[in-house]
């Protein structure tokens, strides 16, 4: 055969088998919120929740992000109850740092024991998929990675939340100057332990993702922790906090936590997540005592 003759079919083989691999859709990373209702799932939900899926799919996509939310309900009750140790050290002007640590704790432990649960949850996910499907959302999760700049977008989020503050609380010009200076311009030496943050989360997914795509998924619960997000955002948070307090007046500290507790504990209620063809999971609302979206 000639040499062009040659070149022509390798191409041809080329575009084929290009033709032939599924298509991953693009999708966010998940929110903070999501992250809490349901652990390092929550980037396979988002991911399969934009396939073309079945009616049996759907409803299995439904039933084990149901199962892990319920799981969950201690997570967020622990994050919620941080927030209010948060708050009563910003009203009073001072933290309690016993409880802080005994929040903190109260966190790891809820996470630690939804684990079996999302571990369950991705292995019946993982059989009701076909393999192109597993394929496309191994692709989806890897864009997702890609596409979200940890320290750029929790230095936006930080600025959005200091932002809603400052208008809560009524701050006079030199105090907006010294928020912006002493808590957002300062955000910089955080930006290596974001890093290393974004690093062991790329480096865990992306071991989960080789083993999604693969005939066999059997992840253990310990491969699946989000401890290395949860914990330093709550550091991050308090410290954020202990920063702002020294910032403001007895009545402005007053008006600030009142605005963390209330934000801290919106309407609930599980948000559905659409499925189907080109299905997206829905935005939600965080607050700014969530801080940061852990991408």
């Amino acid at each position: 055969m000639a040499p062009s003759h040659r070149l022509g079919l390798l191409a041809l083989l080329v575009a084929s088998a290009c033709a032939m691999a599924p298509i991953a859709p693009s999708v966010p990373a998940p929110s903070l919120r999501q992250e809490l209702e349901e652990g390092r799932a929550s980037w396979f939900f988002n991911a399969a929740s934009a396939l073309k899926l079945s009616f049996d799919q759907q409803k299995l996509l439904i039933q084990v992000g149901q199962e892990v939310r319920a799981e969950s309900a201690a997570v967020g009750a622990a994050r919620r109850k941080m927030i209010g140790i948060i708050a009563d050290g910003m009203a009073s002007g001072t933290f309690d740092d016993q409880r802080i640590d005994a929040g903190l704790a109260e966190i790891a432990t809820a996470s630690n024991e939804r684990l079996p649960a999302v571990a369950q949850a991705l292995t019946q996910l993982h059989a009701g998929l076909s393999p192109d499907q597993r394929k496309s959302v191994v692709g989806s999760i890897q864009q997702a990675m890609v596409n979200a700049s940890q320290p750029k977008k929790e230095r936006e989020q930080v600025q959005k939340r200091v932002n809603a503050v400052i208008a809560e609380a009524g701050l006079t010009p030199e105090q907006e100057q010294q928020v912006n200076a002493q808590i957002v311009d300062s955000f910089k030496k955080y930006a290596p332990d974001l890093e290393e943050e974004a690093q062991a989360r790329r480096k865990q997914l992306d071991a989960l993702c080789q083993q999604f795509a693969g005939i066999y998924f059997q992840p253990t619960p310990e491969s699946l922790s989000s401890l290395s997000d949860l914990l330093p955002k709550t550091n991050r948070l308090v410290a954020f906090a202990r920063t702002l307090t020294g910032l403001l007046t007895p009545a402005q500290r007053t008006r600030v936590a009142a605005v963390l507790r209330q934000q801290a504990n919106p309407d609930s209620g599980a948000s559905a997540r659409a499925t189907g063809a080109g299905a997206r999971s829905p935005e939600t609302r965080l607050a700014w005592a969530a801080t940061v979206e852990p991408h």
